[in-house]
């Protein structure tokens, strides 16, 4: 194996990312050393990359946290072995001490460590990570189509959990890129009726094609086709506006439950009444736990949900970055090394 390997580093704000030669990193006590073959490109990378969120350690710095590969090095206390393949998702570490991690709320550790935000990230073509937070990948998934289940397709997984969605259930779904397309797949699974809304035609006919009941642009055909059935029991945000925030009320049945992902750069404004009235309850929902991220693989890997991935070679991550900012990507991009 060389002793150097080429890293996209995001130096600053809004300039393109530098693919430079650097040194491969080596495995520690617990670690392991993964050799990427894929990796998925996130909106939480372009929003570092843009400098709506500050990244909490200096530049220049290597993003990218749905990232795919084999294992070719072990540190120390290490059972896993050369030639497994496994996934580096959002979360690289928790405390497993704190109360949360204890409730096997791990995501929301307030000591966790998250990959390419705190450490250095997998947009490189080698990445050191805990053992014990890797994702096993089966063999029955590419690395391409296993990329964005780590961190966009247990996002998306653990947000529906949360939506305590029964069977019958009107569920809408605001935002149709790749969570959004990922949440139907699971909001159907739970026995929901899904209504998908995004201003793509494209992406429209993408959600009902994945099974979707209807999906309509926002606006009062939207509104009439959703009261129609009731109203909405549960309604998921993966769109980064504040007037989908409004358009829940507008939509939501009695004690419907409106569970926000997506990171609009406006605060929310809404009355108290709104919430006391319809007994409306709002939850915040980021990543997924490990243990999730194992049953997304799983029902990947029985044919229950799919990936709809676009794949770039690593050089043009530039390009990838670029077409995710401006909307242009049907589902998940992932660049190749």
């Amino acid at each position: 194996m060389t002793e150097t390997m080429l890293a996209a580093y995001f130096t600053e704000d809004n300039s393109p990312l530098e693919i430079r030669e650097t040194a491969i990193p080596q495995p520690g006590k617990g670690e392991v050393l993964v050799k990427m073959e894929s990796c998925g490109v996130c909106h939480t990378d372009v929003h570092f990359w843009k400098g709506e969120d500050e990244l909490p350690r200096p530049k220049p710095a290597i993003l990218g946290h749905e990232g795919v590969g084999s294992i070719v090095a072990v540190g120390d206390g290490v059972e896993l072995t050369a030639g497994e393949r496994v996934g580096v998702g959002f979360v690289y570490s928790a405390c497993g001490n704190c109360r949360e991690c204890r409730k096997g709320l791990e995501t929301y550790c307030q000591n966790s460590q998250a990959t390419g935000v705190h450490v250095d990230g997998c947009f490189a073509q080698y990445i050191v990570a805990p053992a014990d937070w890797v994702t096993h990948i089966p063999g029955e998934l590419s690395s391409e189509e296993a990329c964005p289940l780590l961190c966009a397709g247990v996002t998306a997984f653990s947000a529906v959990r949360k939506a305590n969605i029964e069977p019958g259930s009107v569920v809408v779904i605001f935002g149709l890129g790749g969570l959004g397309q990922y949440a139907i797949q699971f909001a159907k699974l739970f026995g929901a009726k899904v209504i998908g809304i995004d201003l793509d035609p494209k992406k429209l006919e993408t959600a009902k094609r994945l099974g979707a009941h209807a999906a309509y642009a926002p606006g009062e055909e939207a509104e009439k086709a959703i009261h129609e059935l009731g109203g909405a029991d549960a309604l998921l945000s993966f769109a980064p506006s504040p007037q989908v925030f409004r358009n829940m009320f507008t939509l939501a049945a009695p004690t419907a439950r409106f569970i926000q992902v997506a990171l609009p750069n406006n605060p929310f404004t809404f009355k108290a009444a709104e919430l006391i009235d319809l007994g409306i309850t709002i939850i915040g929902s980021a990543d997924g736990t490990r243990l999730e991220r194992d049953q997304v693989m799983q029902l990947a890997k029985d044919g229950l949900v799919h990936s709809n991935v676009e794949t770039m070679e690593f050089s043009n991550i530039n390009e990838a970055f670029r077409r995710l900012d401006a909307g242009e990507a049907d589902g998940r991009l992932v660049v190749q090394f």
